[in-house]
């Protein structure tokens, strides 16, 4: 006979996708640490599962030997529903998402980025205010900086950071072993999509140098795209 504990209300809103993101999380997170509760899921699976292949094969009331039959398949059945869990929270949770920042057009294509749909070219100049850039919605942003010290074959480093309100930095993006381009600007390209409107610093440094006035940085704001009509 199969009891069901206490939480069998927040097992079934999980089963049917009635969480929200902050509950599925919590109860996710529950599940990998509390074995009593994997148990009662696993409880309720096997009766979900069991139930509805007997529904469809129409056998839930006319054919009881062959119900006993598929009954046998409830252990197996739970089993493999558990460890797709129990595989999603792993892969889920431990995945390395997507890097922000690219090193070039073909790293992003080798990445399955889509195509480039903005341009934006980075120059000191004495005097000049931090730009407000318009994000796409989608596509790659490729960001042209010149650096301070253009020298064919230097390896420079680029480092995207976002500020927040008080002006406090955290990085969003970082690249290194980057080579001047032929035009002479390092190239990096960010996907939008992972990018949000507020200020932004596009830092540029060469990482062996050791005179500190060889990094360059740029401020720059990203407005929203206009909401479609």
């Amino acid at each position: 006979m199969i009891e069901f504990g206490g939480d069998v209300e927040r097992i079934r809103d999980y089963l049917v996708g009635r969480l929200s993101d902050d509950e599925r999380s919590a109860f996710e997170d529950r599940l990998a640490r509390d074995p009593s509760l994997m148990r009662e899921l696993e409880q309720t699976l096997q009766l979900r599962e069991g139930l509805m292949e007997l529904r469809d094969k129409g056998q839930l009331v006319t054919h009881v030997p062959r119900i006993r039959s598929w009954q046998s398949w409830f252990p197996t059945l739970a089993a493999a529903a558990i460890a797709g869990i129990a595989l999603y929270l792993l892969v889920d949770r431990g995945a390395t998402p997507a890097p922000v920042l690219l090193a070039s057009v073909e790293s992003a294509r080798a990445a399955a980025a889509p195509a480039v749909t903005a341009h934006f070219t980075f120059m000191s100049m004495r005097g000049s205010s931090d730009p407000v850039l318009a994000r796409p919605s989608q596509g790659l942003i490729e960001f042209r900086a010149a650096p301070v010290n253009r020298a064919p074959g230097a390896a420079y480093r680029g480092t995207l950071l976002r500020l927040d309100d008080h002006g406090a930095s955290k990085a969003v993006g970082d690249l290194s072993g980057l080579a001047l381009g032929a035009d002479g600007y390092v190239h990096l390209f960010a996907d939008a999509a992972r990018l949000s409107g507020g200020r932004y610093v596009l830092r540029i440094d060469e990482p062996a140098a050791e005179n500190p006035a060889t990094a360059e940085a740029f401020g720059f704001s990203l407005k929203e795209p206009a909401a479609s009509p």
